[in-house]
């Protein structure tokens, strides 16, 4: 749909320690596709950080 979606692929997570407990988080879809102005995109990254949200939810 756009070349520039490439740019933030594979969404990115982030593991690591903090005080003995392991974090888990991502930067949000939905924050960097707003960097290009597309709301057909802005739909699917909404879509994309919902389901991320959720397997994230689920590991906890």
């Amino acid at each position: 749909m756009n070349k520039l979606v490439g740019y933030f692929l594979p969404c990115k997570v982030t593991v690591y320690e903090n005080n003995g407990t392991t974090k888990i988080g991502l930067a949000r879809p939905t924050m960097m596709i707003e960097m290009i102005e597309d709301q057909d995109l802005n739909a699917i990254a909404k879509d994309i950080e919902e389901t991320l949200i959720k397997v994230l939810d689920i590991s906890k």
